[in-house]
């Protein structure tokens, strides 16, 4: 209750039982609170340090009106805020100044292309987007983790950089796989994005991860096939015209993100186990789209799909993927 004073839950509680009682003991308070004599003693002894209560710990005490006793502490906390006030201020001042100097260092190294290796480097050249976009950036997600991620199966670190630059302002536009919705963590990650004000919309398939910053610049991983190898920054009007296009046409003619209630996370699960289950049974691709009840290029899509998400170039690797994640039975 008087938390923003600086009292506890048993301090507060004991105060207000004092209110309802002209005059009491310490003990007899802390009874009613389930203290013991010791410690209603103790909490005594702080209320009346605060000049909450007047009397003897000892003997009999009564609470000081609330107005009069409050006040003090009140104006005490509002110092005390004023301070904090003040030192956010410089911290932020600090932080500007701090980012304004790092932003004239990158500046003044600028260069039409550049590659920056390695996953360390490649996810701090994505930290530095979140930090410093100042409009837009549309992302296409391609199979398998952003760079410089080492967890393919988790949005979480991505996903926190995507949310960050939507609660700065930045309009945040992000194409994902259909096939995210193999894991529930995956759609679980896409939500919390988009709960955050970053714009989703799936598609069925992605070439390679690629952000535009801005209109200034596109950021494409270095090998598709692996997201450690490092990123490749490009600033020519070209290639941002070129990615903004590629991007463009994916985008409309991609999907919106389906809204959590549509169908759980638990179900898509079984749904994706279903179909790895008939590809166990080495069901052919006919028989396995009647079970589904889609046409059979459509189950495989559904099937390379798979094998791009889990990263295996055969259904038999997809089969041993799956029983290794225990995702079969």
């Amino acid at each position: 209750m008087l938390a923003g004073l600086g009292l506890g839950a048993a301090e507060s509680e004991f105060y207000r039982r004092f209110l309802t009682r002209p005059v009491s003991t310490a003990e007899g308070v802390g009874a009613s609170l389930g203290l013991s004599a010791q410690e209603a003693c103790v909490v005594a002894e702080r209320l009346l340090s605060l000049g909450l209560l007047a009397g003897s710990p000892a003997g009999e005490l009564r609470a000081v009106h609330p107005v009069l006793a409050c006040h003090p502490l009140l104006e005490r906390a509002e110092r005390r805020l004023a301070r904090q006030q003040k030192e956010l201020e410089l911290g932020r001042a600090a932080v500007d100044e701090l980012a304004a100097e790092f932003g004239m260092e990158t500046a003044s190294s600028l260069t039409e292309a550049e590659v920056h290796r390695g996953a360390a480097a490649a996810w701090s050249f994505l930290e530095r987007i979140a930090a410093t976009a100042s409009a837009s950036v549309q992302c296409m997600a391609a199979a398998g983790a952003a760079p410089g991620v080492g967890e393919t199966s988790d949005y979480t670190a991505i996903g926190e950089l995507a949310a960050f630059a939507a609660r700065r302002g930045v309009h945040v536009q992000l194409l994902l796989l259909e096939s995210i919705d193999i894991l529930p963590s995956l759609v679980d990650g896409a939500h919390t994005m988009a709960a955050a004000g970053v714009e989703i919309r799936t598609v069925p398939t992605l070439p390679v991860w690629v952000f535009i910053v801005d209109d200034e610049y596109v950021v494409t991983a270095l090998d598709p096939a692996d997201n450690q190898a490092g990123i490749m920054v490009a600033r020519t009007q070209g290639a941002v015209a070129a990615a903004a296009d590629l991007f463009i046409r994916h985008w409309r003619g991609a999907a919106p993100l389906a809204a959590p209630d549509h169908e759980t996370p638990r179900d898509l699960m079984q749904k994706h186990r279903d179909l790895i289950a008939l590809l166990a049974d080495e069901v052919k691709d006919e028989a396995i789209a009647r079970r589904l009840g889609v046409s059979p290029s459509t189950a495989r899509r559904r099937i390379k799909d798979l094998c791009r998400e889990f990263e295996v170039s055969t259904r038999t690797q997809l089969v041993v993927r799956a029983c290794r994640m225990g995702l079969l039975d």
